[in-house]
């Protein structure tokens, strides 16, 4: 008697399944084979130096920076100066029209001569007197005194006017700003005028965090690189620490001046610049250390792998740079370690 054959949908669906179970089977073996290829990334125990740093952001600025304006209204009757100009301390820089301030000054002092006179005149004829003097002597004299108080104070304010009618440079420097070039232009009072900075005064400004300012300190060592020139590194050093937090800037941030060490003579270097500063924290030198990634932790402490079967070395965790951290314990210089 023969054998029952299988209906062909049966036989279909066996085949359907087969092939199912052969796909699923390939990509597990695939996903098995490369993950097991590939390479796990190995770093060498190495003696050498370690560094803590702390990299802020920030840019130039001057000590000595100023920028000047008239405290009056008037028309600009000369310009001494141009943008780039080197100027003296004391040199007189931009001028408006004094031809009224200068009549008030003329005036003032003429008032003052004559009350100057008077008073003498007054003093002059009590001198000789061998008693004291009377009521009336005295309301003389005292309002003669006055009215001399009184002019040579005009005369002050008067001096004054003329003076601020004129913008001296208050220190040495150059002209990095003009705003008006030529006479004949009508400002008006604390309208900027002209702006002087001395170029052998810059300072990097950095602002700290409150968590960060607690480690630096006047006299610490800086590196700072500035965009414009990256290839370049300027040393500086900590000159300056406020006591009280930034009023400009949102959070707790306290400025900090780090004075440079550099020639600027050239002017090469230049207010607004902006870049990164590098403050040393710590350093230990001739110690053991790898790559920060390779420093793993659990609930015992901190370790490396030293094999590719994940083999824990339990170790000390020193100083802990930004590329690199000190180890210390029962592991040598030379030895490979695992991430």
């Amino acid at each position: 008697m023969d054998k029952q054959k299988a209906p062909v949908w049966y036989k279909r669906r066996r085949n359907w399944v087969i092939a199912v179970v052969l796909v699923i089977l390939f990509f597990v073996i695939r996903k098995a084979t490369s993950g097991s290829s590939a390479p796990r990334e190995t770093a060498t125990v190495s003696r050498g130096t370690v560094k803590e740093e702390l990299v802020l952001s920030g840019e130039l600025k001057a000590t000595a920076n100023a920028t000047m304006a008239f405290n009056q209204s008037g028309t600009v009757s000369w310009v001494g100066v141009k943008v780039g100009d080197s100027v003296k301390k004391g040199q007189a820089l931009i001028k408006l029209d004094t031809t009224s301030t200068n009549a008030a000054y003329q005036q003032a002092r003429s008032n003052l001569l004559a009350a100057e006179a008077n008073v003498n005149y007054v003093h002059d004829n009590l001198k000789n007197k061998s008693d004291s003097e009377t009521y009336s002597e005295k309301n003389t004299r005292v309002a003669a005194e006055v009215a001399h108080d009184n002019a040579y104070n005009t005369m002050l304010a008067a001096q004054k006017t003329l003076r601020d009618g004129s913008i001296y440079a208050p220190f040495a420097g150059i002209v990095a700003q003009l705003t008006n070039e030529s006479a004949g232009v009508n400002v008006t009072a604390g309208a900027p005028q002209i702006n002087i900075v001395n170029p052998t005064t810059l300072y990097f400004s950095v602002n700290a965090d409150q968590t960060d300012v607690s480690h630096l300190h006047v006299g610490d060592t800086a590196v700072i690189a500035l965009d414009s020139f990256l290839d370049e590194h300027i040393t500086g050093v900590v000159s300056d620490i406020s006591f009280t937090p930034s009023t400009a800037d949102s959070g707790t941030v306290y400025p900090v001046r780090v004075t440079l060490s550099v020639d600027n003579s050239t002017y090469k270097y230049k207010v607004g610049m902006t870049g990164d500063t590098t403050f040393t924290l710590s350093q230990k030198e001739n110690v053991l250390s790898v790559p920060a990634k390779f420093v793993k932790s659990d609930k015992e402490g901190k370790y490396v792998y030293i094999d590719s079967k994940n083999t824990k070395k339990y170790i000390k965790v020193g100083i802990e740079g930004d590329d690199k951290t000190e180890i210390q314990g029962d592991i040598s210089e030379g030895t490979v370690v695992y991430d």
